[in-house]
């Protein structure tokens, strides 16, 4: 599993602190100092993630302001099935995602490569300055914004994973995931997850802030406290004894003035020094405490980006089989539309051919009434005919009277 984090110049210190176990009192409770001889670090540059990173910042342009996320943090954790492998072959895996690392973001731009083999879990901090080139003015800049942009940040698991498949295919099988990947319910709990991490970060910058100040006025009165000196005067006085007097001696009276205005003197800075003391103790243990809720938070944070990277691959997931699924129902729909058309046409040709057939039937029934009528007609003529006929001599009898 791998999750990324993004840290401005002020959180840095703390950053590094944590990288390279620059202290022994880890707030964190899952580090094991005693296999923190274990850890190693797989840049091979001199110095340590400051010094790297002031180095390069030197070379680039990066804009002045307390917001601008300098340093990003990829944190790439240990395979579950590598977890009981030879350590060298768990240095492989983490040696191949650092060259996959370093093709993505520049060889340059990586101020750490620390590999933590004291917590519960080995994992990788593979921490880069974000640098692009800027055409317009010729040069390069920091922009985590460019360089981690919604698009690659999508396809660095899969990215990652075909990498690491390739390179090692001897060791890495099941991928970087794991499986380990939890679900997101809806987009407003995704929304509600960023929200959070941008407060995290800006409560983190508030309290690294904080502790800078606070070691700013550390160092400051520990400088007063330094440059408090008492005059030498005492060593210039001459004593001379006293007869008879052993307990006392005599010196000047303008000495005597002097050794007084001194002693005066010395109580005055004995109770300043006494009470900057003091002031500076709270002082270095309120740095302590801000220092320690600073890395609480760094972890909180450091949870909460790796839970939101997971939720954002799995709604990369599923967007990838709604689009399948979008794909199959469309080609489904072209068909169901095909074959409705054509069942539509056939039915009309069906109506069209059902009317002309009605036609010629009516035309047939039309013909024939009109075949019988005339032979009917040509009957009653020719009835008619015979019977005119007949009648003829009985009217012809009629006319000429009876006959003599």
């Amino acid at each position: 599993m791998a999750h990324v984090a993004k840290y401005t110049r002020g959180a840095i210190q703390g950053l590094s602190n944590h990288l390279d176990r620059k202290t022994e009192n880890h707030s964190n409770k899952d580090i094991d100092v005693s296999k923190s001889h274990l850890n190693y670090d797989l840049n091979q540059n001199q110095g340590d993630t400051i010094s790297r990173l002031n180095e390069r910042l030197e070379q680039v342009y990066c804009m002045n302001r307390k917001d601008v996320k300098a340093v990003a943090d990829w944190i790439v954790t240990l395979p579950k099935e590598l977890e009981d492998r030879p350590a060298d072959e768990q240095r492989q895996f983490f040696q191949a995602t650092k060259d996959f690392l370093d093709k993505q973001y520049g060889e340059e731009n990586n101020i750490s490569a620390n590999v933590h083999m004291d917590e519960t879990t080995p994992h990788m901090h593979y921490a880069f300055i974000p640098v692009v080139y800027d055409k317009k003015k010729e040069r390069e800049k920091v922009s985590a914004k460019i360089v981690l942009n919604r698009n690659h940040l999508q396809s660095f698991h899969d990215d990652l994973d075909k990498h690491l498949k390739a390179e090692i295919p001897q060791i890495y099988e099941r991928g970087v995931v794991n499986g380990q990947t939890v679900g997101v319910e809806t987009v407003q709990e995704l929304k509600q997850l960023r929200t959070q991490e941008k407060a995290l970060s800006a409560e983190i910058e508030n309290l690294s802030a904080k502790s800078d100040t606070v070691q700013g006025e550390i160092k400051a009165k520990t400088s007063e406290l330094s440059a408090i000196e008492l005059d030498d005067t005492y060593k210039n006085v001459e004593a001379k004894p006293v007869a008879f007097q052993k307990k006392y001696v005599k010196v000047l009276e303008s000495d005597l003035i002097k050794l007084q205005d001194q002693a005066s003197t010395a109580k005055v800075y004995k109770a300043k020094f006494e009470l900057e003391e003091e002031k500076t103790k709270v002082l270095q243990h309120e740095n302590g405490g801000l220092k320690a809720k600073v890395k609480k938070l760094e972890n909180k944070l450091s949870d909460l980006a790796s839970t939101l990277t997971d939720k954002e691959l799995l709604i990369k997931i599923a967007d990838g089989v709604i689009g399948k699924l979008t794909g199959k129902y469309t080609s489904n729909k072209r068909g169901l539309d095909y074959f409705w058309e054509k069942f539509q046409q056939n039915y009309r040709d069906v109506k069209t051919k059902d009317v002309k057939t009605k036609d010629i039937d009516k035309d047939r029934k039309d013909s024939k009434g009109g075949k019988v009528n005339l032979i009917s007609d040509k009957l009653n003529k020719h009835s008619s005919s015979g019977n005119t006929q007949r009648d003829k001599p009985k009217r012809e009898r009629e006319d000429r009277g009876p006959s003599l």
